[in-house]
């Protein structure tokens, strides 16, 4: 079996905490900026207009196909976005198959991670996505 020191299992880490959350972000925002553009929004998708003028029965045809497009890109989003925080969720828990056998190299990961050249604790870039901010996945729009 290959060895694997504390700055593989960083580069695990940075993959599924750092990254994966971000990407997910990005399909999580598209979710939502997709939900927040609803057939009733503006005369190109509005609900309900006459069939032709004066008429009594209320149609529209671009905006009921625009609801079932938009409906589904934002499935495809939430699950996109859901799908690559399990993944994230999986290569957590092989590197802690890999901790929860080998402290030593647990402890390589801490010591790796504590060496400035290595980690800057203080760079958002290099540290998961803060609680509450843009980059943080939260939960998908669903319709």
């Amino acid at each position: 079996m290959a060895e694997i020191v504390g700055g593989d299992l960083y580069r695990l880490w940075r993959v599924s905490d750092v990254h994966l959350p971000r990407i997910a972000d990005v399909y999580y925002d598209a979710g939502r900026l997709i939900a927040g553009a609803s057939s009733g929004d503006d005369d190109a998708f509005r609900n309900s207009t006459p069939a032709y003028p004066g008429a009594s029965v209320m149609t529209s045809p671009v905006g009921a196909a625009w609801e079932q497009l938009r409906n589904e890109l934002q499935r495809m989003y939430a699950q996109i976005g859901g799908t690559v925080l399990l993944g994230a969720e999986g290569i957590r828990d092989a590197m802690q198959a890999y901790v929860d056998e080998d402290m030593v190299n647990a402890d390589a990961l801490d010591k790796f991670l504590a060496e400035p050249a290595n980690h800057d604790p203080h760079d958002p870039a290099s540290n998961p996505p803060a609680e509450g901010s843009d980059e943080e996945p939260g939960e998908p729009a669903l319709p």
